[in-house]
């Protein structure tokens, strides 16, 4: 960072925070004023209609909690008349067995009957419909409390079989309500042995009769429920005609002939949709209760399955209207108060948050120069540490060319040995002749200009790369390898090549420097495997990346030190041969230097038809858009 960018930077940190806070507090307090007071009336307009909806579901929760109520009515309707009967039918066998406890001794059982016949033939139940009747196990009736003409015939023995081996049962049939009716009604009873008279006691009551009973009941709890103001149940039969209403007056009169004459006629057809489809909300205008005014009403209906009944309840808008405008003149008031809370809150906070913007502004450049010089001595550091394991990768990348330069220099260097020595001796024999003269110093010469193109080869991978060049891969990959042909061959490794004709513009050396290490660490593995030692090395393009891939069939990395392979100084060999740092100078020679990958991996895969494993190094070039 040069000293204007430091200047900069530091005037930034002094005082761009305090401005910053400045602009942010004016520019949030004009926001929040502006929107305020621009939606204002929506918010009043929200609310009105919130109060309206919160008011339709309170009003549909009310309908809905009625509706429940009647359903459970209805649903324990039967059950209710059962439990009725049973209880009735105990009741006039708790008389009979204690009548006859009492005076069987003493009397006979005619005597006996006329006495319990004198008890319950006059008791009613069930709004006087309920009586009792009693027959003898032969079906003959002994006492009818209703028609004390069957008495002594054999009118029934449907009942007989119920009770012949129970000692009580419920019967269902079907009868007619009067001599005049001709329609028969359902009806249930209930039957019990008296075994001490042989004598079968029962009662029965119409379903519809009982249920009627039932729906008197409901309203009448209908009729006491009132919620709010002007809020109450309205309850009308299938033919719309009222059956409960909180004015009396209207009782037993057409809800929709009332509602005609005061409201428009596609209120009605609202009402009819709306019940067809069994519940919803519906608007009209109708009088409120003790009053000749029209207000306007939303109700809420629902249907009533089984009794087609329509329960409804619903809130003149006038009502609620009184309590919407309070409600919008305390919000004015709360908007009011809010905007000046929040121009004094907002200067003070203004105020506060500059205090502490200058107090870290302090603090930050403070810490700023404490962290540069950090840095600036941790790169500096870093450099010479980095500079060091690159000199000192570099050394022994040398040494290990230099050996390599001795394995392939002894062949050239014999040849020179015995052509001269034996120019020398056909010399002293005075056997030498021209001819043989040149053809060895030919041979001298040539093998000569080889040592010093070696000797350029390798001279020339150890030079310093200051610029990208563009250069074939495949190109550098078979230099590489000529430099460690004689290790190869000496080996018995045999390299399987796939190169694709791919340039890249990078550097040209220090990729030279990587490949030599990957290759060392790779030849150094085969020898360890007994049979078929096999490098393979590919070069091809994936996606947007140039891929070169160096595997062997030396078995694999083992798991426990994949990880740590790229670590500097780790290493598996023996101090002798190796120091741990190649793989880690290539791992930041590619990433730092190239800015391209380097991975590895344990791959298993076939060959000739033999299956190998090995590792699989991955360098992975960037290219040049």
């Amino acid at each position: 960072m040069n000293l204007k960018n430091e200047k900069k930077l530091l005037f930034l940190i002094r005082y761009l925070i305090s401005i910053l806070i400045i602009l942010l507090a004016i520019f949030i307090t004009t926001f929040l004023y502006i929107e305020n007071k621009n939606t204002f009336e929506e918010i009043k307009k929200i609310t009105e209609e919130k109060f309206i909806n919160d008011k339709k579901e309170y009003i549909k929760e009310q309908i809905n909690n009625l509706y429940d109520y009647i359903l459970l009515e209805q649903k324990d309707t039967e059950e209710k008349l059962r439990k009725s009967l049973k209880s009735r039918v105990y009741e006039a066998h708790l008389i009979i067995s204690k009548l006859n406890d009492k005076y069987k001794d003493t009397h006979t059982k005619e005597q006996i009957t006329d006495m319990v016949r004198t008890v319950i033939k006059d008791i009613r139940f069930n709004n006087n419909r309920g009586y009792y009747f009693i027959y003898d196990k032969n079906g003959k009736s002994v006492i009818h409390s209703l028609l004390p003409n069957l008495e002594g015939k054999y009118i029934l023995n449907e009942r007989l079989k119920l009770l012949e081996n129970d000692t009580e049962a419920y019967q269902e049939w079907y009868w007619r309500k009067s001599q005049n009716d001709i329609n028969e009604y359902k009806k249930i009873g209930f039957i019990k042995n008296i075994y001490e008279m042989d004598w079968i006691v029962g009662t029965g009551e119409y379903i519809e009769s009982f249920i009627q009973d039932i729906q008197k009941e409901v309203l009448s709890q209908i009729n006491k429920l009132k919620f709010g103001t002007n809020s109450y149940f309205i309850v009308t039969d299938k033919n719309n005609n009222y059956l409960s209403h909180i004015n009396k007056d209207l009782i037993g009169k057409n809800a929709f002939e009332k509602i005609k004459n005061v409201s428009d006629k596609n209120n009605l057809e609202q009402i009819s949709n709306t019940i067809e489809q069994g519940s919803g909300f519906v608007s009209l205008e109708f009088y409120k209760p003790n009053s000749t005014i029209k207000s306007y009403k939303i109700i809420y209906l629902k249907k009533i399955p089984k009794w087609d009944w329509i329960i409804s309840t619903g809130f003149y808008m006038d009502d609620i209207n009184t309590v919407i405008d309070k409600e919008k003149e305390t919000l004015t008031l709360k908007f009011e108060e809010n905007i000046k809370k929040l121009v004094i809150i907002s200067f003070f906070l203004t105020l506060i948050l500059l205090s502490i913007s200058f107090y870290l502004s302090f603090l930050i450049e403070r810490e700023f120069k404490k962290y540069k010089n950090s840095i600036e001595l941790y790169i500096s550091e870093n450099k010479k540490q980095y500079e060091v394991l690159s000199q000192k990768s570099k050394l022994i990348a040398m040494g290990e060319m230099i050996e390599n330069i001795a394995h392939q220099w002894r062949q050239p260097l014999s040849l020179i040995t015995t052509q001269a020595s034996g120019v020398k001796i056909q010399k002293e024999m005075d056997t030498l002749i021209d001819e043989n003269l040149i053809k060895s110093m030919d041979s001298i010469t040539n093998t000569a200009n080889y040592l010093s193109d070696t000797i350029d080869d390798f001279k020339d991978f150890f030079r310093l790369d200051k610029e990208k060049k563009v250069f074939k891969l495949k190109s550098l990959v078979e230099k590489a390898f000529s430099l460690l042909s004689s290790e190869i061959k000496n080996k018995n490794i045999v390299v399987i090549e796939n190169l694709s004709d791919i340039s890249v513009n990078s550097y040209k050396r220090e990729i030279v420097q990587v490949l030599l290490n990957i290759l060392r660490n790779a030849i150094d593995a085969v020898c360890l495997v007994e049979g078929k030692k096999y490098i393979f090395i590919d070069i091809l393009r994936e996606e947007d990346r140039t891929v070169l891939k160096i595997k062997d069939n030396a078995g694999g990395i083992p798991d426990e030190i994949m990880e740590r392979i790229f670590e500097p100084y780790f290493t598996t060999k023996h101090k002798s041969q190796g120091t741990g740092i190649g793989l880690y100078m290539s791992k930041e020679i590619i990433s730092r230097h190239i800015l391209g990958e380097l991975s590895v991996e344990n791959i298993t895969y076939e060959f000739q038809g033999e299956t190998f494993t090995g590792a699989n190094f991955v360098i992975s070039f960037p290219i040049d858009k």
